[in-house]
């Protein structure tokens, strides 16, 4: 591509391995690159349609674009992501000159002092950090009345298919960003459905993964059983690439100790068979949360389509505990105990030694929240003790502890391996139990709302849900792009 940046033989869709393919031939740069997206982000998230969904621009991504266009012309390619622009959720800290607000005003000018765990597996991939996503305020932990799509600091982002669909949260924008090709992958984050639903609701790829699999060191906290971090990306293949980079063991996060030694290779997973032979939980809720979301004849041909690419379907998975009233038990009482943690321990200070003054900070401003603040308020109700006996309870019950029923058990009693879900129904069950999941285009409603369908495994299973979900994704390739028309 040449440095009119539009070029005619450049295309909005572009995978990690065209990319890669391209600056290999020498028909591409990694500085026209991030040069092309930018022009896009000025062009529909700022202007134009407005999505909103990136925050920040990191002021030195064209130096490091050029750094490794020099690394790579006098050393080839040094790394399995080197050129590639990926933008971050705003939770997520970087040791650079963007902020890490979480997407709260109070906290819009601390910067850390220290990359993430995962930031820095990226960097050494030879990975640009573009900039970051505007996301849910404290993922959608401060108002009832909040909107998914808004935060105090960022305002709203806006679908790229239709500005009247909802967008989904809390990664919000990390999800707007990659269906508006403002960079080819992102990363977001989830406590519960953070990137399953907004992934679904914008035509993406992404993948939770199992608790331990991704560190979750320097990432600010709600929960220490249910946080993990992903890629959103808009093929099966770049969630590969970004998993294998991602995924690793970090002395500072106790989890990821309890993964296995090897990490398999999940591009090997990427076969146009893997659904062959694999036996498949069909999920119907009778009690559906997700309405709104849920195209049921766009399920009904997903079905189909697995049998036809030859997998062995067993109807009807009864998960009671997807309907369990205590769902959000467990993070209610980590939540303040996890950011009181944050506060003492952030470097730099960021104003607040607890998440008391934090609260504090939001009562003498109350002006500058829209929404209000009531769900931070409960969280000062809840003792900060983690040997609550509610708490326990609850947290052995995600565990499946005594409860035959539970997804992690209905997994292994049916000898399955992934229970199929519409849209992103399982983001609650699947979430308590740490279980991984990937999601993928399964098609769009009538009126143009995207709709996916969500893969969920037992725990440490992404190279089998990789292979199931590759070989869906071939065999339809349901993804569109958005039209963003200003």
């Amino acid at each position: 591509m040449n440095s009119t940046l539009m070029a005619d033989d450049w295309h909005e869709e572009t995978s990690i391995t065209e990319i890669q393919q391209a600056y290999d031939e020498g028909t591409l740069t990694a500085k026209n690159l991030v040069l092309y997206y930018l022009n896009r982000i000025a062009l529909w998230d700022q202007d134009g349609p407005y999505i909103n969904a990136v925050a920040d621009i990191n002021p030195d991504a064209i130096k490091i674009a050029e750094t490794l266009d020099t690394e790579r012309e006098q050393h080839g390619r040094t790394g399995a992501l080197h050129g590639i622009p990926i933008l971050l959720k705003e939770s997520i800290e970087t040791a650079d000159r963007m902020a890490t607000s979480a997407g709260s005003i109070v906290l819009e000018n601390w910067r850390s002092n220290h990359d993430a765990f995962l930031v820095k597996q990226l960097r050494s991939a030879g990975a640009i950090i573009l900039g970051k996503t505007n996301m849910t305020e404290l993922a959608h932990r401060v108002g009832t009345q909040m909107p998914e799509n808004y935060s105090s600091r960022g305002g709203y982002v806006l679908c790229p298919y239709g500005t009247q669909f909802d967008v989904g949260g809390s990664s919000s924008g990390s999800a707007a960003a990659v269906a508006s090709n403002f960079a080819p992958c992102s990363i977001g984050t989830e406590t519960s459905g953070s990137l399953l639903n907004p992934a679904t609701r914008n035509s993406l790829v992404t993948v939770k993964p199992t608790i331990g699999l991704v560190s979750r060191s320097g990432i600010i906290p709600l929960s220490y059983s249910q946080d993990t971090a992903g890629p959103m990306t808009q093929t099966v293949a770049d969630a590969a690439h970004i998993m294998q980079v991602i995924a690793g063991r970090d002395e500072q996060d106790e989890a990821t100790k309890s993964r296995p030694f090897h990490t398999p290779n999940y591009t090997d997973a990427l076969k146009k068979d893997g659904v062959q032979g694999k036996r498949i939980g069909i999920f119907r809720d009778p009690q559906p949360k997700l309405t709104d979301q849920i195209d049921f004849s766009l399920y009904e041909e997903t079905i189909i389509k697995l049998k036809d690419l030859g997998a062995s379907l067993v109807d009807s998975v009864s998960i009671p505990a997807v309907n369990r009233d205590d769902g959000d038990a467990v993070v209610s009482y980590e939540c303040r105990h996890s950011l009181n943690n944050f506060f003492a321990r952030a470097d730099p200070f960021t104003g607040f030694r607890s998440f008391d003054e934090f609260l504090q900070s939001y009562e003498d401003d109350a002006h500058l929240h829209k929404y209000g603040y009531d769900r931070l308020r409960v969280r000062t109700s809840v003792e900060n003790s983690l040997s609550n006996a509610n708490y326990l309870i609850s947290k052995l019950r995600n565990q499946g502890l005594d409860d035959p029923q539970s997804l992690e058990n209905v997994l292994a009693d049916q000898e399955l391996d992934a229970i199929l879900f519409p849209s992103s129904s399982s983001y609650d069950v699947a979430a308590r139990a740490g279980l991984p999941s990937i999601s993928v285009p399964a098609g769009f409603h009538e009126d143009g709302r995207p709709f996916g369908v969500t893969f969920t495994g037992k725990a440490f299973s992404e190279e089998t849900l990789f292979q199931i979900a590759y070989a869906y994704e071939q065999a339809t390739m349901l993804r569109q792009k958005p039209n963003l028309v200003p």
